[in-house]
């Protein structure tokens, strides 16, 4: 609702230390995810949308890193 990521399952942090996961697996699993979303979006796709994923996901990822520390 604030346009903040809140982290509500406490084990994320420790799944992905479990799964191996270190910072590079966030960046690949980024552009991942913005190129499925751009091709599943098709011509609505923007600047707009992609800064807003951007921004989700960067809030996500680093509320899971903090949760692996």
């Amino acid at each position: 609702e604030k346009g903040e990521v809140v982290l509500t399952d406490t084990t994320l942090g420790s799944v992905h230390i479990q799964k191996g996961v270190v910072d590079p697996h966030f960046v690949v699993v980024k552009e991942a995810l913005l190129q499925t979303i751009k091709a599943a979006a098709g011509d609505t796709w923007s600047e707009e949308l992609n800064t807003a994923w951007e921004l989700a996901y960067d809030g996500l990822a680093i509320e899971i890193k903090k949760a692996m520390s």
